[in-house]
């Protein structure tokens, strides 16, 4: 299972309707056959996915073939009740999108990490006056999702403990106790000219290898001066020897002075002992962590051309052949 794709393809310049809005389309993947199985709803809607392929039901994760009849589904127009679901006993190619934030519509139905870190986040900014908080990702975009989740989380927050606000922006924000939070896509000048009391580096694996070394080089010596200064670093696994893997590694080894916690599956409801010796058995640990979903040919998404504004709904197949 070490070749779970036939063929990838870069994207640019197209984004897919998702339940958080358009959000970029990074790569477009053909896969190996794949057992079928297809999921019939009440309004209409179907779909034709992988086996393991992920769907929601009422905001959690379930493989399509755990789910059962008459559970409901969340889709585009809300949640639908599953009427039928069948194994089609064949295997077909597949198809996948790799987008921002994981999630989109594919037929309709909405298809297949960084929350405790936005509430520490918060947290800090809330009782630690005149503070300067970073956040970076391997997107600006991904940064900014970040600090959104922040922002919900402050608006959810009663009155009695809500700092006041003097700025407010997608890119920053200032309390009035003096404590900032600032985002940033991960890159050597990044908060360049800024004194970090706390540092939250999001997806470090998947920055550049040559990007992430200067980006550490530039920033950890400064933050580390501080005795009271903080580094949080948060990533999905991406191959090994790059700076998320030597530091996580020497954390687990006693070699540095980061304390390493690992979050897995696991932790998701739903999720059990049998599924996940199952899944680790034929993905392996590394490419099931990435979480890719697969779903047949025939499956519309809608997406837009950045370039033109255009929109356009057509097959993921179709758009994985126009990229040819």
């Amino acid at each position: 299972m070490d070749k779970k794709f036939e063929k990838i393809y870069d994207v640019d310049d197209y984004e897919v309707f998702t339940d958080n809005g358009w959000k970029d389309i990074e790569k477009v993947c053909k896969t190996i056959p794949y057992n079928v199985y297809e999921v019939k709803l009440e309004d209409g809607k179907f779909i034709k996915a992988a086996d393991d392929h992920i769907v929601f039901s009422e905001n959690k994760n379930f493989f399509v073939k755990n789910l059962k009849i008459s559970q409901k589904v969340d889709t585009v127009d809300g949640n639908s009740k599953i009427l039928s679901i069948e194994n089609k006993n064949v295997k077909e190619n597949m198809y996948d999108l790799q987008v921002e934030g994981k999630r989109y519509y594919s037929n309709g139905i909405l298809s297949h990490n960084t929350t405790v870190v936005g509430v520490f986040a918060l947290w800090y900014a809330i009782f630690h006056p005149d503070k300067n908080i970073g956040i970076v990702s391997n997107k600006e975009a991904s940064s900014k999702m970040i600090l959104s989740r922040i922002k919900r989380m402050y608006e959810s927050l009663p009155p009695w403990l809500k700092p006041g606000v003097t700025e407010y922006s997608k890119t920053f924000t200032t309390f009035d106790n003096g404590t900032r939070i600032l985002i940033s896509a991960t890159s050597p000048d990044a908060f360049r000219g800024e004194s970090l009391n706390l540092l939250i580096s999001d997806e470090l694996a998947f920055v550049p290898k040559h990007q992430a070394e200067e980006f550490w080089a530039a920033n950890y010596p400064t933050i580390s001066a501080s005795k009271t200064a903080k580094i949080i670093v948060i990533s999905t696994p991406q191959g090994m020897f790059n700076i998320f893997h030597k530091i996580y590694s020497q954390a687990e080894r006693g070699e540095n002075t980061f304390f390493p916690k690992k979050i897995t599956w696991s932790r998701v409801p739903g999720r059990d002992d049998e599924w996940a010796q199952e899944q680790l058995k034929n993905l392996g640990p590394q490419k099931f962590a990435q979480e890719f979903s697969c779903v047949s040919g025939d499956t519309i998404i809608t997406t837009e051309d950045t370039s033109d504004g255009n929109i356009y709904q057509l097959t993921i197949e179709e758009f994985f052949e126009d990229l040819l």
